[in-house]
């Protein structure tokens, strides 16, 4: 029997309690709730509680950080290993599309797990407790101590690490139980911009004056539905275009209904050039190009694979047409080339922009003492060989020093993280603990 196999499955039933105890809590960030201790509203602010809770009946020393981050520690040495993962959760878009309901965890008799949060981040970060609790039960001496460390701010803004860190020094390394096994040594680059077509003086051939510009979703997926008013001799027409849902980090798994829009209408049918300009951008850049060929964005490494580029929403507000474009990168490019990009695409097509949202890249080399101990983890649990893979998402590693992602999710999960129907199954949940017992037995012992 493995090191930790046995212990795993002693713990396993309390897990669980402590999962569907933490799934119950809507944690989604509100600031209509939120006050001194709970920055990002009542249930972020509950979550932290209980887990907490969960780390004190466990035998961990815990520290509360204004209601911005929290830590569960183990052990009194100087340098530490960290374990970062999120207590935050999105919001619920479409409710009619759930099996069960979100925030009850639920079990098939096949063993998978569904439940808003139970992938991502709630299941793992708790794997990441659990095991560090069994190093504790089996009195393993530790020449690094343990911190779990959860955040309240992943899905929005990343302030809580900001935060603690502010607080806090760095470990020494850590990893993140917030992307997909078996090692996460890449994440790439993240720049979002907002595109302003504005308005100008009205094209004399146009046909038809646009009215409004309905999007199901702006930002973070594919956009997968269109719905577009117009006036047309003196009617009023409405014609839809429908997609397939995707998070924009991987828009190749997903259909773009900005493209069918592009498609649809001529550049000079409007008679807003504005609406013009937005057409000839998006049929000339990204109409059919999910890795910015067209546009002169590509770029690609070896190690971490080529550019995303997906345009997410559009809307039409008071300053003109607004798109939405979410761009990520590897290591042979930077958000200089892109910022150039940008600057030189608005002077061709007439639009304004703004960096929305921006990440630093992430790279850790693959023979790194961090990775060759997960590797190590994760071949001793599997039986498989570890390799390293690069991610278009983003986790808390970025906020490291030195730092990865690493699991829970296996290769053959789909965990539909941010969609209807989160899901993970409770061996998978199961084995990536076993992982991280053995990770942290060596990075730590």
């Amino acid at each position: 029997m493995r090191r930790f196999e046995k212990k795993v499955q002693e713990y396993r039933e309390e897990y669980l309690e402590d999962l569907a105890r933490l799934v119950r809590i809507r944690s989604v960030r509100e600031e209509e709730t939120a006050r001194p201790g709970a920055p990002f509203g009542s249930g972020i602010r509950e979550a932290f509680d209980c887990f907490m809770e969960i780390g004190k009946r466990c035998g961990f020393s815990v520290r509360d950080f204004d209601g911005y981050a929290c830590h569960l520690e183990l052990g009194e040495c100087e340098e530490y290993v960290g374990v970062l993962g999120h207590l935050d959760v999105v919001g619920i878009l479409h409710p009619e599309q759930w099996k069960t309901s979100p925030f009850v965890l639920h079990q098939t008799p096949e063993g998978i797990l569904y439940a808003r949060g139970v992938s991502d981040d709630k299941g793992p970060l708790l794997a990441g407790l659990y095991a560090a609790r069994i190093l504790k039960e089996m009195k393993i001496p530790l020449k690094r101590s343990i911190r779990v460390i959860a955040g309240g701010a992943e899905e929005t803004t990343w302030e809580c690490m900001e935060y603690y860190f502010a607080r806090n020094r760095q470990p020494v390394m850590g990893f993140s139980p917030d992307g997909n096994f078996p090692v996460v040594n890449g994440e790439k680059g993240i720049l979002k911009l907002d595109l302003v077509f504005t308005g100008g003086q009205e094209q004399r051939g146009g046909r038809y004056r646009l009215t409004a510009l309905r999007c199901g979703t702006l930002r973070n997926f594919v956009c997968s539905s269109l719905e577009v008013e117009y006036e047309a001799g003196g009617e009023m027409v409405t014609k839809s275009f429908c997609g397939k849902d995707a998070l924009s980090r991987n828009p190749q798994r997903g259909e773009n209904a900005l493209w069918k829009f592009a498609a649809c209408f001529d550049e000079n049918i409007f008679v807003q050039p504005e609406a013009g300009r937005l057409i000839r951008f998006l049929r000339d850049c990204l109409t059919d190009d999910w890795y910015g060929k067209k546009s002169g964005l590509y770029a690609e490494d070896e190690e971490m694979g080529c550019t995303s580029i997906c345009p997410t929403g559009v809307c039409r507000n008071a300053d003109g047409l607004h798109l939405y474009v979410d761009i990520r990168y590897p290591r042979t490019t930077n958000p200089q080339c892109i910022r150039q990009w940008a600057q030189e695409r608005s002077a061709r097509y007439g639009f304004s922009w703004q960096v929305e949202e921006e990440k630093r890249l992430l790279y850790v080399p693959r023979d790194s003492e961090l990775v060759r101990g997960l590797r190590d983890a994760y071949e001793k649990v599997t039986g498989d060989k570890a390799d390293v893979l690069t991610k278009g998402g983003a986790s808390y590693a970025r906020t490291l020093d030195h730092g990865v992602a690493f699991g829970a999710a296996f290769a053959d999960d789909m965990t539909n993280p941010h969609m209807p129907n989160e899901n993970i199954s409770c061996a998978s949940l199961l084995k990536a603990m076993e992982i991280y017992g053995e990770a942290l037995w060596n990075l730590t012992t």
